[in-house]
């Protein structure tokens, strides 16, 4: 029985003498960082999935990007800017943490409207966690939100105050519809001890509203803005209690179908009444006016917004996803050459639109997207159909393009490059106006 013991004790030690001079052996050849480490950290990388070496990947793209981000916050890009745009979401399908939608404020505001809502909180997560945003933008939170997901959720509650919804594909709708159950202020907040005077909350106050003006537990109805297609999609194929809980009808939201080619005043697609918006009627967004333009995105019916501030008459254009049909004859150029027409061009601001595929992909297979050379064409045509100065401006100079929906690459490319590098490229190349195109990275505010 002793003669066991030893034997097995033996045996033992033996395993942990092995054991620390092999883990020994490959610490020296890493220290030593010879041909022998080099040869186990590829090995590692090409056949482990321990996360080791995933530091190496997850700023793939950043750096990449910045070689051609002509858009930023910078001051020198700011200066003469009105408007500030930040990206929740960049890119067209598949990319579920960061599909089209855009957050539009002026300088000095911190309320904002968002257009499109494919990706909302993993953008507003990664803006709110930006060193300088919160300081910036005079953002306030309570006392007790301190994590990451605290700060998202108030953000969404008491900062964005509508969305325009250009049509009800999911990468244009699916974030809204994700967040809805966070997305209301509560009446309880109107009394928090240390009161907060930004956002929603800040217009509460300076509007005059007391606790007892509030007859729910909603202190206010979000806006929803879109088309009556847009509008009567959401309402019956996505907030239906089947495919989502219908939040709208618990006080969470307000639907404005609004039609084409008409005006809105912005104060008309909020949940009050003119006298009581007269004392911010001349602040953000309370200012803008909005005209929708109905337009071709292949088989369904899409939206361009087009902005235009009631004091300074400065304009920009919102579009959600239209371009060359692969199964209809819609006259999708017509449609766009109407929104042009409604543009006082000295006053152009920006236009975000989208360019989901390369010059390369044959119409058969662009489904209403649209290609940098499409693009192209169309700004040729903005200079000539837009309501003019005298003298005629001749170039685009003076206005940013906000590239909405590039595709992900996930086809073999010959250079290696991202979607967003060869568009950019193809852009640049056929860029003949002078325009100044931004490719977005989402959560990096742009001036404009």
């Amino acid at each position: 029985m002793v003669s066991n013991k030893k034997k097995i004790l033996s045996f033992l030690v033996l395993i942990l003498f092995i054991n620390l001079t092999f883990s020994n052996n490959i610490d020296d050849c890493d220290e030593d960082r010879g041909i022998s480490a080099e040869r186990s950290e590829r090995r590692v990388i090409k056949n482990s999935n321990d996360g080791s070496n995933f530091y190496e990947l997850n700023d793939y793209y950043q750096p990449e990007n910045w070689n051609y981000f002509s858009g930023s916050f910078a001051t020198k890009d700011c200066k003469d800017a009105s408007y500030i745009t930040i990206p929740l979401g960049t890119t067209g399908g598949l990319d579920e943490g960061n599909l089209s939608s855009f957050l539009i404020t002026k300088k000095g505001s911190n309320l904002f409207l968002a257009l499109d809502a494919g990706t909302i909180w993993q953008g507003v997560r990664r803006l709110t966690t930006f060193k300088y945003f919160n300081t910036l933008f005079n953002i306030t939170y309570p006392a007790w939100a301190t994590l990451p997901e605290q700060r998202t959720s108030w953000f969404l509650k008491n900062h964005i105050l509508g969305y325009f919804v250009g049509h009800s594909h999911l990468d244009h709708v699916g974030g809204l519809i994700i967040i809805s159950p966070e997305d209301y202020l509560a009446k309880s907040w109107i009394d928090l001890p240390d009161p907060i005077t930004t956002g929603i909350m800040g217009l509460i106050h300076q509007l005059g509203f007391k606790p007892s003006d509030f007859t729910t537990g909603i202190l206010q109805k979000k806006t929803i803005v879109g088309l009556a297609p847009t509008i009567n999609s959401i309402s019956t194929n996505l907030f239906n209690n089947q495919v989502w809980p219908n939040l709208p009808s618990f006080g969470r939201y307000q639907y404005y179908s609004v039609a084409a080619g008409i005006d809105y005043p912005f104060t008309e697609l909020i949940p009050y009444n003119e006298t009581i918006m007269a004392p911010v009627k001349s602040q953000f967004p309370f200012s803008l006016n909005v005209r929708p333009f109905e337009l071709c995105h292949d088989n369904l019916i899409s939206t361009a917004f087009l902005f235009t501030d009631s004091i300074t008459q400065e304009q920009f254009a919102f579009f959600s996803d239209t371009g060359v049909p692969s199964s209809t004859a819609c006259d999708w150029e017509g449609k766009i050459y109407e929104v042009w027409r409604n543009i006082h061009i000295e006053k152009l601001k920006a236009i975000y639109i989208e360019v989901s595929f390369p010059d390369a992909t044959p119409d058969s297979a662009m489904f209403g997207h649209l290609r940098p050379r499409d693009l192209m064409k169309l700004l040729d045509q903005l200079i000539v159909q837009s309501r003019q100065t005298n003298p005629p401006t001749t170039n685009l100079k003076h206005v940013k393009l906000i590239v909405e929906h590039i595709k992900p690459q996930v086809s073999p490319d010959p250079n290696g490059w991202t979607t967003q590098r060869l568009i950019y490229q193809q852009l640049k190349d056929s860029n003949t106006n002078g325009i100044r195109v931004i490719i977005p990275n989402q959560g990096d505010p742009i001036c404009i």
